[in-house]
């Protein structure tokens, strides 16, 4: 059996009936185990992909969920019988109380029916309430079994809002009984009202048609003396009408007319050289469609992917390295009766220092612009899988859309994992200071 450390992946058998167990100590506290299968976007297709206590199996069977004995779940998975649709399961665990820390050495084992298991053990983690153990996704024809271990605030219902499930709030208003109505109580029946005969309105009086010759009047000298002013500042507008109408659909697309202030100001043309011809009228840069793009050629990508997966490691390892320093400083903190030693305090400014300066957003950047490039890619391959007809060029193609494949697969994980780093960054960065503050300085 081989055991994975928390970010590391291997391939894992798909033949068959794939069985996942995870393991606790059944002193502790119940796990509530789930299984997400979502899509390339992240999110599940509909609610009947999530399994969980409620729901013990997805569609069809493919994936079921059994407890078979105190601290023990297992889900058993058929992974070739997965619809197109869904990418990856997102094995994972909720707790109703306590937090993860208390549960270090929970066990989770992926037994195929051929081939090597795997193994991912929780070494370390805080006070979250919910956790991701591990992922079973597609790499090309199989499949990989990546060790997550990436921990939730909040229990199941922010873990399970983040993979698209819908989550009912509860429904207070049926505690209240609704009163019953309030019947009437008997009496006389009332005679129906007169009704009152219509009374024939007063005839109009003429004021009225005076004063609508008086309003056409009136807008009519204000459109002649409009065209006049036209006429005499914009007479190129009569001659292309078009133009006015340009103009009128603009304003009313854009809210107002776009401004002419940070164009260059054109020199005075002499009187008599030439007419004044209308400024040319385009769309705010904003409002216009821009059509992805990327600046690198496929080498290109390729290799800043690479140089993405170092740094990314060099970022998770360094987070790690902090977050077990914060917990073995805190510890100290709360058994230390003396005032704090200048090496306690300098040692957390250097934490906080070194983790300032780690560049987690820009390269959340690098990961979501290489996305982009990657999605480029597979549209690319498969416009030209599609015209394409010679057997020898159409493999080689198909190699390609597949290594493009992983590549968006595992950028967008990437991607993800630093946007949690940096939250955990943030958080470290919270703590080490606290230290800092509790000794006084």
């Amino acid at each position: 059996m081989k055991t994975l450390p928390k970010g590391a992946n291997a391939p894992l058998s798909s033949a068959g009936t794939v069985r996942i167990e995870l393991c606790w100590p059944p002193s502790r506290d119940t796990l509530d185990v789930v299984c997400f299968a979502v899509g390339a976007d992240g999110r599940i297709p509909s609610d009947d992909w999530f399994v969980f206590y409620n729901q013990l199996q997805a569609p069809g069977g493919v994936v079921v969920l059994s407890t078979p004995a105190a601290g023990r779940a297992e889900i058993q998975v058929q992974p070739e019988r997965l619809p197109a649709g869904v990418d990856r399961l997102v094995i994972a665990a909720a707790l109703s109380h306590g937090a993860f820390r208390d549960l270090i050495g929970a066990r989770l084992t992926a037994t195929p029916a051929a081939g090597e298991p795997l193994a991912f053990e929780l070494t370390e983690a805080g006070d979250e309430q919910a956790l991701i153990f591990a992922e079973l996704y597609r790499h090309g024809a199989g499949w990989k079994l990546r060790a997550v271990g990436q921990g939730f605030r909040g229990g199941l219902q922010p873990l399970a809002e983040h993979f698209g499930v819908a989550v009912a709030d509860e429904d207070t208003t049926s505690e209240t009984p609704i009163p019953p109505p309030i019947e009437p109580s008997p009496s006389a029946p009332t005679p129906p009202r007169p009704i009152p005969l219509e009374s024939t309105p007063p005839p109009e009086p003429r004021r009225r048609r005076s004063r609508r010759l008086t309003r056409l009047l009136t807008l009519s000298v204000l459109l002649a003396a409009a065209t006049g002013a036209v006429w005499f500042f914009k007479p190129a507008w009569l001659a292309l009408p078009g133009e006015l109408w340009t103009d009128l659909r603009d304003r009313l697309a854009y809210g107002a007319p776009p401004t002419t202030t940070l164009e260059a100001p054109q020199p005075a043309t002499p009187a008599g050289v030439g007419t004044e011809t209308p400024p040319s009228r385009s769309r705010p840069t904003s409002m216009r469609y821009q059509a992805p793009t990327c600046p690198w050629d496929d080498t290109q990508v390729f290799e800043r992917y690479h140089a993405l997966g170092e740094n990314y490691v060099r970022i998770l390892q360094r987070v790690e390295h902090s977050n077990k320093l914060l917990g073995k400083w805190r510890q100290e903190l709360r058994r230390s009766t003396d005032a704090c030693p200048t090496t306690f305090v300098d040692g957390n400014r250097q934490e906080i220092e070194q983790l300032s300066q780690l560049p987690v957003s820009a390269w959340m950047e690098e990961a979501t612009k290489l996305n982009g490039c990657a999605g480029l890619m597979i549209k690319r391959l498969d416009k030209e899988l599609n015209q394409e007809s010679r057997p020898i060029l159409i493999q080689r193609l198909v190699r390609e859309a597949d290594r493009a494949r992983n590549l968006e697969s595992d950028l967008t994980d990437i991607a993800r994992d630093l946007a949690y780093l940096r939250n955990k960054t943030a958080r470290l960065l919270d703590g080490f200071q606290e230290n800092i503050e509790a000794c006084g300085h």
